[in-house]
């Protein structure tokens, strides 16, 4: 207005000076091709709130205005265009990067003293990130309140990183796949899983290693579940139906127990070894065996040990048939070490007729049950 003022003169300067302050109050227009400049300065440096306060700032680089909801930026501002980065490069507040990994890796340094609603963007250019990584240096600061830098690898992902004062905080991440994990990291393909989030899992008719009415109470499931993986637990097994059990190869164990409701089916019945000689020591390996007893020359003794030599299971079991061939002396013997008990009907311990059978079953540690045809 001083210039306004300084500018009139003569007899209508009052008049003149009223007529100029109207047009000011209803509109100013610029007929020159320059431009004006509005005030300017940092984040720091806003003046004090008022409602349609106007200003250019410095540190956003971009036009802002205040209104009720605070400070805002104003269309026309806001973020530029995009910078192509192909190599190693240190970011600036309103930096959008459109980042090339096609070559190889990348790492783009954030800005070294960030103020408050600082903001960086990214966009994989080329949506290579996940074949070469995109690394972004924390540069002092953190991320996420991690002292660690963050790692882009999903392919066609754009984000924003915004300095909240104390750290980098991400925004908009946007892909086709969907993120599992961190921020960035991860994708559905390599997606891990919490025990937490496994605490009780149902299994349907999907599971070919279950019978069909079976049903799974509760299981503890490793990162992928092929069939049930080697870590699997399985806390109750029920089967209301006829449970088949069908094995190649090595013998299998199940611990501690496996109980089946009706009919079990063991295909291949019991495993058979044949032995011969006049004296045989049991091994841990008979248990569970049907023992073919062949002797040609002499009778036959089978020795029980000690459960400190040998340490069979209570409740083991094993059964021998004798097919001794001598013409006079076929008799199919027991006898037990120091220290073990056999106990049988009227302490008979010999299976005398040919082709007929025993059974010894361990009912203590060193205590062993011994029926059958004896004599």
């Amino acid at each position: 207005m001083t210039t306004v003022i300084a500018a009139l003169a003569g007899a209508n300067t009052i008049n003149q000076m009223m007529y100029n302050v109207n047009q000011i109050r209803t509109g100013i227009t610029f007929s020159s091709n320059t431009a004006i400049r509005v005030p300017f300065g940092t984040t720091a440096q806003r003046p004090t709130a008022v409602s349609g306060a106007f200003r250019y700032n410095t540190q956003l680089a971009q036009f802002e205005g205040y209104t009720a909801e605070g400070w805002g930026s104003i269309g026309g501002g806001g973020l530029g265009a995009f910078k192509l980065i192909a190599g190693t490069y240190t970011a600036n507040s309103g930096d959008r990067l459109a980042v090339s990994t096609t070559a190889a890796g990348r790492t783009i340094t954030l800005p070294g003293s960030p103020a408050a609603e600082d903001i960086v963007e990214f966009i994989d250019k080329d949506a290579s990130f996940a074949t070469n990584n995109l690394t972004i240096s924390r540069n002092g600061s953190t991320i996420e309140g991690s002292s660690a830098n963050l790692v882009a690898d999903i392919s066609s992902t754009n984000f924003f990183m915004q300095y909240t004062g104390s750290t980098w905080e991400v925004f908009g991440i946007g892909s086709g796949e969907t993120t599992v994990g961190a921020d960035l990291t991860g994708t559905t393909s390599t997606a891990t899983f919490s025990a937490a989030g496994l605490a009780k899992i149902a299994l349907a008719n999907t599971n070919a290693a279950l019978a069909t009415k079976a049903t799974v109470a509760q299981a503890a499931l490793a990162n992928t579940n092929a069939a049930i993986a080697t870590k699997s637990s399985l806390a109750q097994l029920a089967n209301t139906n006829t449970f088949t059990v069908r094995t190649t190869g090595a013998a299998q164990t199940m611990q501690p127990s496996l109980v089946v409701a009706n009919t079990f089916v063991a295909q291949h019945g019991m495993p058979m070894r044949t032995t011969g000689g006049n004296t045989v020591t049991l091994a841990l390996a008979d248990n569970g065996k049907l023992l073919l007893c062949t002797n040609t020359s002499s009778a036959m003794n089978i020795r029980i040990p000690n459960n400190s030599s040998v340490a069979f299971p209570v409740g083991a079991e094993i059964s021998l048939v004798n097919v001794l061939t001598h013409a006079s002396a076929n008799t199919l013997g027991f006898v037990n070490t120091a220290g073990v008990i056999l106990n049988s009907k009227e302490a008979a311990n010999t299976v005398a007729d040919r082709f007929t059978s025993a059974t010894l079953k361990k009912t203590a540690t060193n205590t062993w049950l011994l029926i059958g045809n004896l004599a």
